[in-house]
C-alpha cells in the first residue's frame, strides 16, 4: 500500500471508530430497532485468498410461518446497501428501515456487508452486490424466499448502488453472452453470472440521497447548494472520492456515475419501478432531481420526494432524542408502496 493510500486507511479506521460510536447512540433509546435474525456467508476463493461477504436477515414472523407450513408463496426480499461513502458505515446501520420494511411489507430484509474502501476500492462493492442477488437467486428455495420479487434499497453510498448494481448485473451477463459493451475488469466472482441468476426479477429500486456522479466538482456542488453550511464537509467527501475511486479516469464508469450512463444502458438495467429520496439541503440534491427527469422522460415510473429543511443523512442522527415518529412517517410511506409493487407481482 502506497503512502496516500495508506493514510487514506488510517483516516478510514478513525471514522469508522467514531461512526460506531455514532451508530450506537442512533439506535439507544426505548424504541430499538431488531437484532438481524441470522447471517449468511458467501464465500470467496480468487488467488488463494479466501473472504466472505456477510449478508444481514432480518425476517418477520410471516417468514417463519411460511418455513413451518411451506403454505403459500414465499416472502418478497428487500436487499439493502448501507451507507458511509463506500468507506464507513456497516450493514446494521438501517436497522431501523429494516423494522419498518419488516413491519409493514413482510418481506425478507437483507442487508448487504460489501467491501469497503481504500481496501477495497471500486468495483469491489458493486460487484459484492451484485454478487449477493445471485446467492439469494441461487439458494431461494433453501432460503424460502422469492428471488422474482426483489426490491434493491440504499442509503447514500447505498442509493448509489441501489442503482449502479442492476446496471453491473445487466453489463454483465450482456458480456457473458457476447455482446461488447463497457467494461471495468474480471468480475470478481466464484459463481456462473447467467446460469445462476435464476429467476431473479428486480421489481424496483428505492434509492435514498445517492451520489450519481463522481465527475462533477464537489465543490461547485457545494457552492451552488441551498444551503453550502449545511453539506458534507470537503475533508469527508475527498476521503470519500479518493478512496473508492483513486482511478479518475474509472469515476465516468455508469458503475459508479449513473447520471453518466447512456439512455439505453438505464432504459434496459434499472427496474420500471424507482423511487428517489432527496434532501433540501444536500449538495446531490441539484443531480437527483436531473436523474429524476431523464428518467421520466424515458417511460420509467419514477416517484421522487424531497425531504425539506433536511441534510444529507438527515435519519442517521446520533442524537437518540431525535423525532424518530417523523422519520418512520416517511418509511412507511415508501414501504406502502413497496408492499403495493409486492402484491401486484
Amino acid at each position: 500500500m502506497d503512502n496516500a493510500r495508506w493514510w487514506l486507511h488510517v483516516q478510514a479506521v478513525f471514522w469508522r471508530f467514531l461512526m460506531g460510536i455514532g451508530m450506537f447512540l442512533h439506535t439507544a433509546g426505548v424504541s430499538r430497532p431488531p437484532p438481524p435474525s441470522f447471517v449468511r456467508y458467501i464465500p470467496f476463493d480468487k488467488n488463494n485468498r479466501k473472504r466472505n461477504v456477510k449478508l444481514y436477515f432480518y425476517c418477520p414472523p410471516a417468514y417463519y410461518r411460511y418455513r413451518a407450513t411451506h403454505q403459500g408463496r414465499p416472502l418478497p426480499v428487500v436487499v439493502n446497501f448501507h451507507g458511509g461513502g463506500f468507506t464507513l458505515g456497516s450493514a446494521t446501520d438501517d436497522s431501523f428501515w429494516a423494522q419498518c420494511v419488516m413491519q409493514e411489507t413482510d418481506a425478507v430484509y437483507v442487508s448487504v456487508d460489501y467491501r469497503r474502501a481504500p481496501e477495497h476500492p471500486f468495483p469491489a462493492a458493486v460487484d459484492d452486490c451484485v454478487e449477493t442477488l445471485l446467492y439469494l437467486a441461487a439458494h431461494a428455495g433453501e432460503l424460502g424466499i422469492d428471488a422474482s420479487r426483489i426490491v434493491l434499497t440504499g442509503f447514500s453510498a447505498g442509493g448509489n448502488l441501489a442503482i449502479t448494481v442492476p446496471l453491473r448485473l445487466q453489463n454483465r451477463i450482456q458480456n457473458d453472452t457476447g455482446s461488447d459493451i463497457i467494461d471495468i475488469g474480471p468480475f470478481d466472482s466464484t459463481q456462473n453470472l447467467v446460469s445462476g441468476q435464476g429467476n431473479l426479477q428486480i421489481l424496483a429500486t428505492f434509492a435514498w440521497y445517492p451520489l450519481l456522479d463522481f465527475v462533477a466538482s464537489r465543490e461547485h456542488r457545494r457552492a451552488t447548494s441551498v444551503f453550502p453550511g449545511k453539506t458534507m464537509p470537503a475533508f469527508f467527501t475527498n476521503l470519500f472520492d479518493e478512496a473508492y475511486i483513486p482511478n479518475h479516469d474509472l469515476r465516468s464508469s455508469p458503475f459508479a456515475s449513473p447520471e453518466r450512463a447512456s439512455d439505453q444502458m438505464l432504459e434496459e438495467g434499472l427496474p420500471q419501478h424507482i423511487f428517489l429520496y432527496t434532501c433540501e439541503w444536500d449538495m446531490l440534491l441539484d443531480e437527483g432531481q436531473r436523474f429524476v427527469r431523464r428518467l421520466e422522460a424515458m417511460g420509467k415510473k419514477v416517484r421522487a420526494m424531497m425531504i425539506e429543511k433536511a441534510p444529507h443523512a438527515w435519519d442517521k442522527s446520533p442524537n437518540p432524542f431525535r423525532d424518530q415518529g417523523r422519520i418512520n412517517i416517511i418509511y412507511q410511506t415508501a414501504c406502502a408502496e413497496m408492499k403495493a409493487i409486492f402484491d401486484q407481482n
